[in-house]
């Protein structure tokens, strides 16, 4: 039996609704692209930090750029988010980003080191930080709200949109901040441009893509949130830490913060030159390389993000690729405590120093798919915005504690951390899956 309604194309008895599945096929992918281009010229920046801005200058400026979106993910993104749907999240953050890749490329155009180059660095970071917490909250709860609505549109089990969905997202992702870390190492090493021109022209694609998503459509949530007062909002992430599942599930996350510090603020700045050096004798090409061993990372991470779609759908369970993530970061820390050769280690490798680029690659892939749709998964409707608030805490808590480490010149210790977070992950992922398995049934014996 097939039958109308007034507003809405022919639906089955099954309550598939094509047209509305169409809606948000498309209101998602808008989101991905303009979400994409904007966020790749924010991580290019972040990878050349540490050898634009020196060493120092660099870590500190990435250090703020996490401290500050760790508290926007925790205070000010469930605000944001809490006004209409999360669409001005997004645009608040989007905008923010613009302004801390503009402030990156007008200091390089200072003395390296000098105080107007630290200063505007510094200030750019800040505010890049303040909106990337904001940012990735509503993407969050955009993501989450789509996998419902298109889910009840489809008349599929959520977990299989949150699947696919998390899939494409990291694709889009993904392969635009390879594309665009590629990019610029083209531009400055092949074409001639300066760092400060070229990181000038992303501002300009970052606003472009900011404005894409101001006419682009919102996904609000399918359940009214609870009315709230401000600092109920404020403090909607924080009452979640009640709930021991919004732990079990951080292993991901912490293990992938305290990596990305790790390769960005003390492999690039230290082993990657002298390996590059002893592999090539050009002292200058490891700088230059940065950018096409970030796209690398995006290429793995891209590829394998949909390849561990077909696995999580075949398995009937996130907890393998998870595992997988796990055992690429515990590989990342053990490397780093070889000496080979001759006391020089990873540093010594020439070529071989890639090797963590290529782990790196495979990690980001689970963190940016699978990782995802198991917060989906475990938090959705009203929680999505405070469960993802608390996913972006997680990991940029870690990460700027491991950018401080690089401050304090703590070489390998670093890597502690990340080795014990990875080898928590699945366990602690197995123990929320039981406590989500056990509070539904206690549902379902509560509506019988």
């Amino acid at each position: 039996m097939v039958f109308t309604t007034a507003d809405s194309a022919p639906l089955a008895s099954t309550g598939v609704d094509p047209q509305r599945a169409r809606h948000w096929n498309r209101t998602f992918l808008v989101m991905c692209l303009a979400f994409g281009v904007n966020h790749a010229t924010v991580t290019t920046p972040i990878g050349y930090a540490s050898s634009l801005l020196g060493n120092k200058v660099g870590n500190i400026c990435n250090a703020l750029l996490y401290a500050s979106c760790m508290l926007s993910a925790l205070f000010l993104g469930p605000i944001v988010g809490s006004f209409r749907g999360p669409k001005l999240g997004l645009l608040f953050g989007m905008s923010c980003y613009v302004i801390y890749v503009l402030c990156f490329a007008i200091s390089l155009f200072f003395d390296k080191e000098s105080t107007g180059q630290s200063t505007v660095a510094i200030i750019g970071a800040i505010i890049g930080g303040v909106g990337a917490g904001t940012l990735w909250t509503a993407q969050g709860a955009f993501f989450a709200n789509t996998c419902q609505h298109l889910a009840e549109a489809l008349g599929e089990e959520p977990a299989s949109v949150t699947n696919r969905l998390a899939s494409t997202f990291a694709i889009w992702y993904l392969g635009l901040e390879m594309a665009f870390k590629a990019s610029f190492t083209a531009l400055t090493q092949f074409g001639g441009m300066s760092n400060g021109t070229g990181f000038a022209v992303y501002a300009v694609l970052a606003f472009l893509a900011t404005v894409c998503i101001a006419v682009g459509n919102d996904a609000p949530p399918m359940q009214t949130p609870a009315r709230a007062s401000f600092c109920g909002k404020a403090l909607g992430a924080l009452s979640m830490w009640t709930d021991p599942k919004i732990w079990l599930i951080s292993g991901s996350n912490i293990a992938f913060g305290f990596s990305a510090a790790y390769l960005a603020g003390y492999i690039n700045a230290n082993w990657l030159q002298t390996a590059i050096t002893k592999a090539t004798g050009d002292a200058e090409l490891a700088q230059n390389l940065i950018g096409f061993l970030g796209a690398l990372i995006c290429l793995i991470a891209t590829i394998s993000s949909k390849i561990f779609q077909c696995l999580n759908a075949r398995f009937g369970s996130k907890i393998p690729v998870v595992a997988l993530g796990s055992l690429c970061f515990i590989a990342i820390g053990v490397l780093s405590f070889i000496k080979a050769p001759h006391g020089e280690g990873p540093g010594g490798w020439g070529w071989g120093i890639v090797v963590f680029y290529l782990l790196q690659g495979m990690a980001r892939g689970v963190y940016e798919s699978t990782n995802k749709s198991v917060f989906a998964d475990t938090y959705s409707g009203p929680k999505a915005t405070g469960a993802f608030a608390n996913a972006m805490l997680q990991n940029t808590a870690s990460s700027t504690i491991g950018f401080l480490m690089g401050v304090a010149n703590v070489d390998t210790y670093e890597a502690y951390p990340l080795l014990i977070f990875a080898a928590l992950t699945v366990p602690m992922l197995v123990l929320a899956e039981r406590i989500k398995g056990t509070e539904e049934a206690r549902l379902q014996a509560q509506k019988v």
